[in-house]
């Protein structure tokens, strides 16, 4: 398994014991349903209840609300462990966690207590999961496009619209969603709705190339009515917050990226070890070399920037460049790594049954979700100065 690099230098104590409770659980409890999942089992609850039992959901949030007190790195590095054997998992609770961070960033004193027993803990025990609906059908990267209307009706809230490839949206233990809205006054708040909140409609889920085992739906609001303390943050501040949301929620998903990316190519380089062509190991190959470590550069590179990012996080200091840059390249990257190592295993790399066929088809959403490649580029574009937003 390729280590991180210089990992004792690297990363602290504490870090490098919740990695490797990561890895371990990845290894003895994710990886041997991966392929049963992507088959069509879907999604696992008796795995994510493990997940919770581990306490990996609160790895970042503090322990006063039940947390391990850890800081934003530990759970990159929790996310990029199980991103090795099964991104759906990892993205699954990236998500989960986002909802909980959003009440906590965003939300008042009153709203954490009240919300303390029946998301916030839940969530960071691994017993419910949370989803953020941000975009549309024709609403993606360009959030202010968004329709999905927000009217104030005495002490509560009216929404109307719809919201498109929503992690988390359609499981059981779903217990909310963050959704961003427009009021009448034409600015964006973010809201919290309950899973039985009246006309909240969830449809069947998406039928995918890849990420079988996390479920992605569509919603519908149809005069869905929520109380007016459910919205987070003042009004009209809804988009920046989730804004924000969105850099942390970039660097998490480079890290499952970075695990795909990794687990890529150990498989590459045992294979190419072991399988022969013309008298000769296939490693043995110049053309084979360059593929093998064209993409353990990338990987060291995909490491450093994740961390340079996340460490960022951790000390509250400015990250939107450093996050778009990240999710961009590590992304990218992986999606390069796949490619390369199915075609180091050939026509045993394009069957199903292969670990990295599925790898293949799971990073493709990678460079799409939470702001595609090209948004990311304008991102760092804008932060460099090269144009004026407004």
């Amino acid at each position: 398994m390729t280590p991180a690099p210089d990992a004792a230098i690297t990363y602290s104590d504490q870090q490098l014991a919740i990695q490797r409770l990561a890895r371990q659980f990845t290894r003895e409890e994710v990886a041997p349903g991966a392929a049963d999942r992507d088959a069509g089992a879907g999604f696992d609850y008796a795995l994510y209840g493990r997940v919770g039992d581990l306490g990996l959901p609160g790895t970042m949030f503090p322990e006063e609300v039940g947390g391990a007190g850890a800081d934003f790195l530990s759970f990159c590095l929790v996310l990029e462990e199980i991103g090795r054997a099964d991104i759906g998992l990892g993205w699954t609770l990236m998500v989960a966690t986002m909802g909980v961070s959003s009440i906590l960033s965003g939300g008042s004193a009153e709203q954490v207590e009240r919300w303390m027993d029946s998301y916030i803990r839940p969530v960071i025990d691994g017993k419910a999961t949370s989803a953020t609906a941000s975009t549309e059908p024709d609403a993606g990267s360009d959030t202010k496009r968004i329709k999905t209307r927000a009217v104030r009706d005495g002490d509560d809230w009216v929404l109307n619209g719809s919201k498109a490839f929503i992690t988390n949206a359609g499981l059981d233990i779903n217990a909310f969603t963050t959704v961003v809205c427009v009021t009448d006054e034409g600015r964006f708040q973010t809201i919290v709705v309950p899973r039985d909140a009246p006309g909240l409609g969830v449809a069947p889920p998406y039928r995918k190339m890849g990420l079988h085992s996390s479920d992605t739906r569509e919603m519908v609001f149809d005069d869905c009515r929520v109380p007016a303390f459910n919205a987070l943050a003042a009004e009209g501040d809804g988009r920046r917050r989730q804004v924000t949301e969105f850099f942390k929620a970039r660097t998490m998903l480079a890290s499952t990226a970075i695990g795909c990316h990794a687990e890529s190519l150990d498989l590459a380089m045992t294979y190419a070890r072991q399988r022969k062509a013309f008298n000769q190991r296939l490693v043995d190959f110049q053309y084979v070399q360059g593929h093998l470590v064209e993409t353990a550069l990338e990987l060291e590179l995909s490491r450093m920037m994740r961390d340079k990012t996340a460490r960022l996080v951790d000390a509250g200091l400015p990250h939107g460049k450093e996050a778009a840059m990240t999710k961009w390249f590590c992304c990218e990257a992986a999606k390069r790594a796949t490619d390369r190592c199915l075609q180091v295993f050939g026509g045993t790399g394009y069957m199903d049954e292969a670990p990295v066929s599925r790898y293949y088809r799971d990073i493709r959403a990678a460079t799409i979700a939470d702001g595609a490649t090209e948004i990311q580029k304008y991102i760092v574009a804008r932060e460099m100065g090269f144009f004026d937003p407004t």
